[in-house]
């Protein structure tokens, strides 16, 4: 979500050379985007760990000699580093305490939940730059992201009438952003069924699905639920593959979570569906028409798992998300009409 910001910064200095410090994870995400020329990686639970490990990364950071830093995080920790790595400019907003330590110091924005964090980090570069503009969000994959996919995941590769539904039944975060096993198999069974009718005899539907370690047994048990037979992926692919593999899909289905945006960014038809948190602050920028979400009065609330009966989440029906497959099937899927 701060790809926007990232060209924004980049195209009011188009031969600046601009080093993305980030964690691992991102840094692989965003690794050959157009708004940065570098990548230095951020090992907070290893290398960069501790009072020894902090030391070391303000001497990184300090042998770069940078000009200035933009701040996209909140976090008091990000402030103190690049004071301490001796970086004259540090721009951000002034959350956490932390305003005493930047040489531009952002207001607070007091209705940041209401606003998407694509235009919050925006809202920011606008702040201390003078101007951004409407972009969406973009990654980039590369020839061999491709290639290791084909290699590992033949069943992943893709040609003309074939289609393939992604499914992403997990969350990182917790159960209370997970839509019910049951109900991600049988919408599913209907979208695999309603493509195979509606896009001709000649046409394949591939169902596959997707997520991190620790989330194979979901996939199995929504596998186990089916009537099609899925390719399962979750905990087998790199971050890079995964990409890809979302990249090929025609409809991606989806709680709220990494993958949500990663479809958002290739312009993959969504299905999204919210329950525990706010679709108005993380909704797939650009598609968020997409959303499924059910109203009750104590969501958002934010919680990892549901204290009570996780109504927002049993109340969004089957027949519901399948609607929205439909709509975003229009957008992807053409139908054969002499079928």
């Amino acid at each position: 979500m701060c790809t926007p910001a990232l060209m924004d910064v980049r195209e009011c200095y188009p031969r600046a050379n601009i080093t993305l410090l980030a964690r691992p994870a991102i840094a692989e995400l965003l690794n050959g985007h157009p708004g940065i020329n570098d990548v230095l990686l951020y090992q907070h639970q290893r290398t960069h760990a501790g009072m020894m490990g902090k030391a070391r990364i303000i001497r990184e950071l300090r042998s770069h000699k940078f000009q200035v830093a933009i701040l996209l995080q909140n976090a008091f920790e990000a402030a103190f580093l690049t004071i301490c790595a001796g970086i004259p400019e540090r721009w951000g907003y002034g959350t956490d305490g932390r305003s005493v330590l930047l040489s531009k110091a952002v207001p607070t924005l007091r209705t940041k939940k209401s606003i998407h964090q694509v235009r919050y980090y925006q809202l920011l570069i606008q702040h201390v730059l003078g101007r951004t503009l409407p972009r969406r969000m973009q990654l980039v994959t590369f020839e061999q992201d491709e290639e290791s996919v084909n290699q590992r995941f033949p069943e992943i590769v893709t040609g003309k009438r074939e289609y393939v539904i992604g499914l992403n039944p997990g969350s990182v975060y917790g159960s209370s952003k997970r839509w019910l096993p049951g109900r991600f198999a049988e919408l599913a069974d209907r979208v695999v069924d309603h493509i195979r009718q509606r896009a001709g005899s000649t046409a394949t539907v591939k169902c596959v699905l997707v997520g991190g370690t620790g989330e194979e047994s979901l996939a199995q048990t929504i596998a186990s639920l089916m009537q099609v037979t899925p390719i399962i992926l979750s905990g087998k692919t790199t971050l890079r593959e995964l990409m890809v593999i979302i990249k090929r899909c025609s409809l991606f289905i989806t709680n709220d979570t990494g993958p949500m945006h990663i479809a958002a960014a290739f312009n993959v038809p969504l299905v999204a569906i919210f329950g525990s948190t706010d679709s108005g602050y993380t909704a797939p920028f650009g598609w968020e028409d997409t959303v499924v979400q059910d109203s009750v009065r104590c969501a958002p609330c934010f919680l990892r798992s549901c204290p009570i009966d996780h109504r927002c989440m049993t109340q969004i029906s089957v027949q519901q998300a399948f609607d929205m497959a439909l709509y975003q099937l229009s957008r992807s899927v053409k139908v054969d009409h002499d079928a």
